[in-house]
């Protein structure tokens, strides 16, 4: 089979490899699309401490089973989407349905090999909560959208996005956008995006609902004028909610003068290395009301939850794709993801 394997950080190589068999007890399938995560650049650039190599990347991943050696209501055949968490499944985090917490976690594309390849083995683990069957006729790039979909559920249930809140999200790219959409469907009164891209401010001004405040929202100047602007929309009061959608932001206490009382800030994109390591004002905390969480991944849940709003045309999210690509030219979706000229790219099998 064809695979695009990481040897190291820069060097990233098409090759033909040998096959993968169907682990016992697992499934094996024939990758039908694999979306570009933010992650799976940042790892073609500069690796991850938790990949060893060579690896095979891709965690967003819809297939066709192949060959399944379980009985699980799954036939050769189906199209599934697959949840990249391979979880304990036996632990207090994995009893309660937050199997992303799970300690023992690996995650496929990470710690074992993922979707940027005509076909993908898939342990046991994945079979009984991380494949999710889908309808006749959905489109596999759509369906590949549901783990970061996933994700921003995720970090809303965290951060508590609610009926009537007004939402403000740090970036428009493909996860600030998909932000945006679950914020509408979860009945916010107010979505707001702060991005400063213009191709990306046109394509959420067509396709959601919400209000753009075209700041530099990456620039640490640029505070009083996004503040301005956010006052101006929510008659002085801030947002209920800030979802940090680009690692870009420098997250320190001036982040809570953009917070309505009792407001929430979800650390959801990893910061950069230099945007993380500053004290925080706890009487602001203390006397505002204020909460601050993080979220990272998501569980199988979230992911079946996803994948439902999807198939369902609850979320419409097809628009969020702007660059589709075979495996021979990943290449050419890692660089549109990287250089940020549209939105989500997606790998597509045959």
């Amino acid at each position: 089979m064809l695979a695009a394997i990481l040897k190291s950080p820069g060097c990233l190589e098409l090759e033909e490899v040998q096959d993968p068999q169907c682990p016992k007890g697992g499934a094996l399938l024939e990758v039908s699309a694999c979306a570009v995560c933010g992650t799976d650049v940042k790892m073609r650039k500069m690796g991850h401490k938790d990949l060893a190599y060579p690896r095979i990347l891709g965690h967003e991943i819809v297939g066709r089973i192949a060959e399944i050696d379980r009985n699980c209501g799954l036939d050769e055949g189906d199209l599934v989407q697959v949840w990249p968490g391979i979880a304990c499944g036996k632990c207090r985090p994995c009893q309660k349905e937050e199997d992303n917490r799970c300690r023992e976690m690996k995650i496929l594309g990470f710690n074992q090999d993922g979707g940027f390849a005509e076909m993908l083995a898939l342990p046991w683990q994945c079979i009984s909560r991380g494949l999710n069957l889908l309808p006749k006729g959905i489109n596999p790039a759509l369906a590949a959208l549901a783990e970061p979909l996933a994700c921003c559920i995720n970090g809303q249930e965290t951060a508590g996005v609610c009926r009537g809140d007004r939402v403000l999200i740090l970036g428009g790219g493909p996860i600030g956008s998909l932000h945006a959409l679950l914020a509408e469907a979860a009945g916010a009164e107010k979505v707001m995006v702060a991005e400063r891209l213009q191709n990306r401010i046109l394509q959420l001004k067509r396709h959601t609902s919400a209000d753009i405040i075209s700041e530099d929202a990456e620039a640490s100047d640029s505070l009083d004028s996004l503040q301005k602007s956010l006052f101006s929309e929510t008659e002085g009061m801030g947002a209920d909610v800030i979802m940090l959608a680009t690692p870009q932001i420098h997250i320190d206490s001036r982040l809570f003068r953009l917070l309505a009382p009792g407001g929430r800030i979800c650390v959801f994109s990893g910061p950069g290395p230099e945007n993380h390591s500053e004290p925080m004002d706890l009487r602001a905390i203390h006397y505002r009301e204020l909460t601050i969480t993080g979220a990272y991944g998501c569980s199988s849940r979230q992911n079946r939850k996803a994948v439902e709003l999807l198939t369902s045309g609850k979320i419409k999210a097809d628009w969020v794709i702007t660059k589709r690509a075979r495996l021979e030219k990943i290449e050419d979706a890692l660089n549109h993801s990287a250089d940020r000229s549209g939105m989500k790219s997606v790998v597509c099998g045959k």
